[in-house]
């Protein structure tokens, strides 16, 4: 008597230029609950573990995931316009802190290093703001569209 295997192959999985986007956002958030977790700021690690738990659905393309993935997507773009903002806001403080930095020369080379420093630190966290934007703006956007919803399914 032979044997009958049955195989159910589904189809292969195109590459898609939006997929990588929650593995990226997991990535940060993950590192995001490690560093809540650290300094006790439970509401934002409340919030970073929503957004890995909506990444990881969204990456197994559960069909609940890409609705609630657009919503984040839009918040964090929010978040990151409303805080880019108030750190433009900030902006002139740095050249008042060497204006102070140089009234005490015991201290102005050092305290011109760590302003220094901390600007440019400032300025790729603006950066990243910046860049975040309509990348995740882009990300909803894709989630919305016809071929995108297709590949989501129930499970």
């Amino acid at each position: 008597m032979p044997l009958t295997v049955r195989v159910e192959s589904s189809p292969a999985r195109r590459f898609a230029a939006w997929a990588i986007a929650p593995w990226v956002l997991l990535l940060i958030a993950a590192l995001g609950c490690v560093q809540y977790l650290q300094h006790g700021e439970y509401a934002y690690l409340l919030a970073a573990l929503i957004v890995v738990v909506v990444c990881a659905g969204c990456i197994l393309r559960q069909a609940w995931a890409r609705p609630t993935m657009r919503v984040i997507a839009v918040l964090l773009a929010l978040w990151a316009l409303a805080t880019g903002v108030l750190m433009l806001q900030h902006w002139d403080d740095f050249e008042t802190a060497r204006q102070h930095a140089l009234t005490q020369p015991q201290v102005a080379e050092m305290a011109i290093w760590m302003i220094n420093r901390a600007q440019r630190i400032w300025q790729v966290g603006l950066a990243l703001k910046a860049l975040a934007i309509p990348l995740l703006l882009w990300l909803a956007w894709q989630l919305g569209r016809p071929m995108v919803r297709a590949q989501f399914g129930r499970r």
